[in-house]
């Protein structure tokens, strides 16, 4: 049981779509569409122009394709802004707690692998190639393959470095970390689901805060040649 590596997807993909929702990543943007409807969203990092925009295209009645800007702003702020991001995104970090395994046993809390897999090694084993389309799509039967639940809990310890499932019953209640320092000591930590679901609603609003006060205003679209609609 191996997992190691940056995340790339696998078999030279560039994307990834599950159910009718796919995202890929290009190299000057992201695109996230929906299959069925046809539209979809994408963000320009704006690498020539110096403007990062997010704009939705879609196909009205005439069957004329439309383009709207949903957010834009100038590139030389965005450190500025990302600095600013970092104070809320912090609160992610200071979420996780020791996991002793003793708490577990008392609790009846069980160990899952192969549910949080966050490599490329790691998603080419649950994975497929989308025929004609360079992305990949999740395959349950090979999902299902490589599940692990350990027989004793001290089986973890021979995880490999990276993320697990914990689960009271058939609630999954939590994410377990493993991480063996320089010295070679692995140290077991966990972060409550429900504790990285109430953060993450408080953290996307103030993320929003900080973003549209870098924001172009819309009546300012017309002084940038990229954001000015086409056709």
């Amino acid at each position: 049981m191996t997992q190691s590596g940056p995340l790339n997807f696998p078999y030279g993909a560039r994307g990834i779509e599950v159910g009718d929702f796919a995202i890929e990543f290009r190299a000057d943007k992201i695109v996230a569409l929906r299959k069925s409807a046809g539209d979809h969203y994408t963000l320009h990092f704006g690498n020539d122009s110096g403007i990062l925009d997010l704009h939705r295209t879609w196909r009205d009645g005439a069957g004329k394709d439309q383009h709207q800007t949903v957010f834009a702003m100038r590139r030389e702020d965005i450190p500025v802004m990302l600095a600013e991001l970092s104070s809320p995104l912090g609160a992610f970090f200071r979420l996780h707690r020791r996991l002793r395994l003793g708490w577990l046993k008392r609790h009846n809390i069980g160990v899952v692998w192969g549910l949080d897999l966050v490599t490329t090694e790691g998603l080419a084993k649950v994975t497929r190639k989308v025929s004609r389309r360079k992305r990949v799509t999740f395959d349950e039967e090979k999902w299902r393959a490589i599940l692990y639940v350990p027989g004793y809990l001290e089986e973890v310890w021979e995880f490999p470095d990276g993320p697990f499932s914990l689960f009271q019953g058939n609630r999954r209640i939590g994410i377990g970390f493993k991480v063996t320092d320089r010295s070679g000591r692995a140290r077991l930590f966990w972060v409550k689901i429900w504790n990285m679901l109430n953060v993450a609603n408080a953290i996307q609003k103030r993320i929003v805060e900080i973003a549209l006060r870098y924001a172009i205003p819309p009546e300012r679209y017309g002084d940038y040649t990229v954001l000015i609609p086409k056709g």
